[in-house]
């Protein structure tokens, strides 16, 4: 399990301000120690071209994490996007179930549709927020499937009924599936390697330049780590899409279980 996930228990405002006053520090108090223990004689003669390197590895590092960024923010909105046709296909899938021709099979069909929906909400959210597999949630899909194919539409419509039913059934797993996978998609343990190694390196070559007033020297390097720790908050806020108080949430299936409380009057195994 990723370090990262673990960060993201911590609340995010203090999380923010602890990855912040680290990167504060980190290049404050460096430049301070570089400045009194490092005597560097060549330092204000090659002002010139530490400056330009400066320039080169800081703008190469930006665009590093600029597209870390864009990569994690699209992976993002690819996950809410089909969390949100998930939770629309499980809501069709649940009125079609609720107005079918009010028959044994269909009324067992609800009540296995609904088990599945309750396993959603209590087991595979929850695992997928500690990245862990869901084991209940599969078997209670399957026998949604099992107990659609077992329905007798006894007219053409009926037929057509369950024709839609089954449409919104292969959409919906198609969807699940999707959002089951993507809790797989975060940033390989070899590329955070690169991203704190050059946020290193470029802090080291801020120090390097010779700036007379030693003050105003250390508040720079110290914005500039606060700036490189607010992008690399970004990333890993952005990087699990379920877990943390941001985490994306089941509301659709949340809904589909307030809808049928409001309908029958009557709690449905537990209060969600």
């Amino acid at each position: 399990m990723a370090i990262t996930y673990y960060m993201l228990q911590i609340p995010p405002f203090l999380f923010f301000l602890m990855i912040i006053s680290f990167g504060a520090i980190f290049g404050g108090l460096g430049t301070f120690l570089f400045r009194k223990y490092i005597r560097v004689r060549i330092l204000r003669s090659h002002n010139e071209v530490t400056g330009f390197l400066f320039l080169a590895i800081a703008s190469f590092y930006s665009l590093l994490l600029s597209f870390v960024v864009f990569v994690v923010w699209d992976q993002l909105n690819e996950t809410r996007g089909n969390v949100s046709k998930e939770g629309s296909s499980a809501m069709g899938l649940y009125r079609d179930i609720k107005f079918y021709p009010d028959t044994v099979e269909s009324k067992q069909l609800m009540i296995v549709y609904l088990d599945f929906v309750f396993n959603v909400i209590d087991e595979e959210f929850p695992n997928m927020e500690h990245l862990k597999p869901s084991r209940k949630t599969p078997e209670s899909f399957n026998r949604v499937f099992f107990q659609m194919e077992h329905l007798n539409p006894k007219n053409q419509f009926q037929v057509q009924l369950v024709a839609e039913m089954f449409n919104h059934l292969n959409e919906l797993a198609e969807y699940r599936g999707l959002r089951t996978s993507s809790m797989e998609t975060e940033i390989p343990p070899p590329m955070w390697l690169p991203l704190l190694l050059g946020a290193i390196i470029t802090i080291i070559c801020a120090m390097l330049m010779d700036i007379e007033h030693s003050r105003m020297h250390i508040l720079l390097n110290a914005f500039l780590g606060i700036f490189i720790g607010m992008f690399l908050f970004i990333i890993i806020l952005l990087d699990h899409p379920f877990s943390g108080s941001q985490g994306i949430k089941p509301k659709s299936y949340r809904q589909i279980f307030t809808m049928e409380q409001w309908a029958n009057d009557v709690p449905i195994k537990k209060q969600i």
